[in-house]
């Protein structure tokens, strides 16, 4: 039997684990906005320590002091927010990385069938109007606007894919949209 995308970790999870194998982590991962916990579980029994930020705390107000985290995985907390607060949220990210840790992110892609749907917020930002993240902004950039909020990470990889099948329904159990896009980011604190 195998598993639904909900309980399967996120590709990014499953890179992270193979590069920690290859690699060993300088500190533990923070895990950015943890979700259903797929991910977290995957960290668990790979044997990695992690700290887990809930969805509900803000991700620019992370936990530890500089440069306290060895790696850093977020496979939903950046799709959500304006442009401004993502930035923030980034730079607090770089903030409680060492130097060359490697970050593991999704970030929303103009590509994505959301993309200018909905409450605008800024050129990049938009909430629903309905449905279950009705008010949340959700951001979206093209390869030039994450590369510019990835400022101080050396982009080991960036790339954007088709995520309805990854996505899963503890995401978005009644939402009917298909066409989600992701950026895939793998990189490394400057």
């Amino acid at each position: 039997m195998s598993s639904s995308p909900a309980q399967t970790a996120h590709p990014l999870t499953e890179r992270l684990i193979a590069d920690a194998r290859e690699r060993a982590l300088d500190g533990p991962v923070i895990e950015v906005g943890t979700g259903s916990g797929r991910n977290v579980r995957a960290l668990v029994e790979a044997g990695i320590p992690n700290v887990t930020v809930p969805d509900a705390t803000p991700y620019t107000q992370l936990p530890g002091a500089r440069e306290t985290y060895g790696a850093a995985l977020s496979t939903h907390a950046y799709l959500h927010g304006t442009s401004a607060k993502l930035r923030a949220g980034i730079a607090e990210l770089r903030r409680v990385l060492r130097p060359e840790a490697r970050v593991y992110l999704t970030l929303g892609s103009i590509k994505d069938a959301r993309y200018g749907l909905g409450i605008p917020f800024d050129e990049r930002s938009f909430a629903p109007g309905d449905g279950e993240e009705a008010g949340i902004p959700h951001a979206y950039f093209d390869r030039d606007g994450a590369l510019e909020l990835l400022f101080g990470f050396e982009i080991e990889s960036l790339e954007e894919a088709e995520v309805d099948e990854i996505v899963g329904r503890w995401a978005h159990a009644t939402d009917e949209i298909s066409g989600r896009v992701h950026w895939f980011v793998v990189a490394r604190r400057k």
